[in-house]
């Protein structure tokens, strides 16, 4: 009697197309043993006609790279806006450095925020606690007969910032009467007490989102916050 040995296993025949894949994965050897199969297995093309392996594969790898390439373009830009923003900041740290009258923060912020942060206008709304010492801007303090002063004053104790659409009733109240804000941001201001909101409008209905990052806008409140304490709190 003959013994065979070194002989392939012959795989059973009655394969489904989970057995072959797990064949194919447990002995990738199989297909470098016969690269005639690998020539011989097509693709149905978008236009019909069919494609090879090969340049099924170098279609995908070009959809990869170019995938990769866009995931690269976007950390570039945000790092990009990052770097910008840095440099925002550091200018509004030294301007307020060298403010010293409640008046000119005020006024300070609004200019410098409006101009550094791109967005159509900019305000404050100060706790109605704190009227008497405003020295002239009761303007910016929060209406207290206001039906919905009690909500503003829970987005001022949140600690965290409040995203717009805001109703018409809320717009009038907190912004006056520029309805054309289509999105809003609230920064709330505040040191071992509500001093009250910082508020960023735009006419754009993209420029405050839900889905921001609030890195930004916190550190802004809280560079705010500590310029105001000594004058509000």
């Amino acid at each position: 009697m003959t013994n065979i040995t070194n002989a392939e296993p012959v795989p059973d025949l009655n394969l489904d197309e989970t057995s072959v894949i797990d064949y194919l994965k447990n002995n990738p050897e199989t297909l470098e043993r016969h690269p005639e199969v690998l020539t011989m297995l097509t693709f149905p093309h978008e236009s019909g006609a069919a494609v090879s392996l090969v340049e099924r594969q170098l279609k995908l790898l070009r959809e990869e790279n170019k995938e990769l390439k866009d995931k690269l373009s976007g950390l570039v830009k945000i790092a990009r806006e990052n770097e910008e923003l840095g440099q925002r900041f550091h200018r509004l740290s030294l301007e307020l450095m060298a403010t010293q009258q409640l008046h000119d923060i005020v006024a300070l912020t609004q200019d410098q925020v409006q101009t550094f942060f791109y967005t159509d206008y900019v305000s404050f709304c100060f706790h109605d606690e704190l009227a008497e010492k405003l020295d002239g801007l009761e303007k910016n303090t929060l209406d207290a007969q206001s039906p919905l002063a009690p909500k503003v004053r829970s987005w001022m104790h949140s600690r965290k910032p409040v995203f717009g659409p805001l109703e018409d009733d809320m717009l009038r109240l907190l912004f006056g009467d520029n309805q054309q804000i289509a999105s809003s941001v609230l920064i709330p201001i505040y040191h071992t007490r509500d001093i009250g909101l910082l508020m960023l409008g735009s006419k754009s209905q993209d420029r405050f989102r839900a889905d921001m990052g609030t890195v930004f806008l916190k550190q802004l409140g809280e560079l705010i916050s500590h310029k105001l304490k000594y004058f509000l709190s």
